[in-house]
């Protein structure tokens, strides 16, 4: 039961890690003037360490070599990760009212927000924001506005997931399941 368990949770904490990295570095690539906002390179740091830990702890179910009370350590770090990076993008978009909505009021909330508008110049008392829209003058903010979205949510999604795992080794740990393998314990999730 807890192989298939453990096997699930860390299918799903690679898949949010990798989607957390993928729509980070996406935001990150798509900043066309000054640098790439803070709560956007945190998110890919921490979608790399995740995919890192993710395998780890997926390799730990088959590898009785790693210590599990570490990965339940290392989980308990992602966790923490995973929420920072979570709230912190929360906070930057939270003068967004809509991704979809397009009167001015929102169109503006979404121009002037750092992790949507690609970056803006500043030449004397103006700011041109040159990436809100396309050559055709469609709306590329609202496409960055759905991706920032997804990226919190799955960075939510593996606060979860990570916690999750945490809870699960430490039960394990307690009842003498997921210590050092050299101990004579079984796995952490048989």
């Amino acid at each position: 039961m807890f192989s298939v368990f453990g096997i699930i949770l860390r299918g799903c904490l690679l898949l949010t890690a990798s989607v957390v990295l993928g729509v980070s570095v996406s935001l990150a690539k798509q900043q066309g003037d000054g640098p790439v906002p803070p709560q956007t390179g945190l998110g890919a740091f921490v979608g790399t360490a995740g995919l890192i830990v993710a395998v780890l702890g997926m390799a730990a179910l088959w590898i009785n070599r790693l210590n599990r009370k570490s990965l339940v350590y290392l989980d308990a770090l992602m966790s923490a990760f995973y929420l920072a990076a979570a709230i912190s993008l929360t906070l930057a978009m939270k003068g967004v009212s809509s991704c979809t909505a397009t009167d001015q009021a929102s169109r503006y909330s979404r121009f002037t927000n750092m992790i949507l508008n690609g970056g803006c110049v500043h030449p004397g008392k103006d700011t041109i924001c040159p990436y809100v829209t396309s050559a055709s003058g469609e709306d590329l903010t609202t496409a960055r506005c759905q991706m920032a979205e997804a990226d919190y949510t799955f960075e939510y999604g593996g606060f979860v997931f990570s916690l999750i795992m945490v809870v699960v080794g430490f039960i394990l740990h307690r009842r003498g399941r997921g210590g050092p393998p050299n101990a004579g314990s079984a796995t952490a999730f048989d």
